[in-house]
């Protein structure tokens, strides 16, 4: 069995991870511009060495609430399709090995929660905490809305 190696965030309150894997970089929350006619989750964008990269807020994503901006909120970057993503949470806890022995991906797990960004459940030190695919996140109607909306505010 392999070990696999997770970022644990926090989304108010809540402890959820991403396989470092897809992680293309972790940034200090900075300048979010904001951009007309986005859907309400997605904070703006973000300027990462002259790339432009939507920020998904993912306490609203996930109806948690309001995101606080503190000196702690991190922004996880992954890249897909030749496309940068960033996803806004209140804090990255820890980066972690997991032992695949400590994540239950069982199909019961999976498909009580009916969606297909779940990976798995981690347990870790007495916690648990989901593991998530932060690029399944954006449904690709979602991902060409936010990339015509780009395209039309941005160039």
């Amino acid at each position: 069995m392999n070990d696999i190696q997770v970022v644990v965030f926090d989304l108010n309150n809540e402890l959820c991870s991403v396989e470092t894997s897809i992680v293309y970089k972790i940034e200090k929350y900075g300048s979010i511009s904001l951009v007309p006619q986005m859907p309400d989750y997605i904070k703006g964008i973000y300027n990462l060495r002259g790339k432009v990269v939507p920020v998904v807020d993912l306490n609203k994503r996930f109806n948690l609430g309001e995101s606080e901006v503190t000196k702690k909120t991190k922004i996880i970057i992954t890249e897909k399709d030749d496309q940068l993503y960033g996803f806004m949470v209140n804090n990255v806890t820890e980066i972690i090995n997991l032992n695949e022995n400590s994540v239950d991906r069982s199909e019961a797990v999976i498909r009580l929660n009916s969606k297909k960004y779940i990976k798995g459940i981690g347990k870790n030190d007495g916690k648990l905490f989901s593991i998530i695919d932060l690029n399944e996140i954006l449904h690709n109607e979602e991902i060409k809305e936010v990339t015509t909306v780009l395209t039309e505010n941005v160039n």
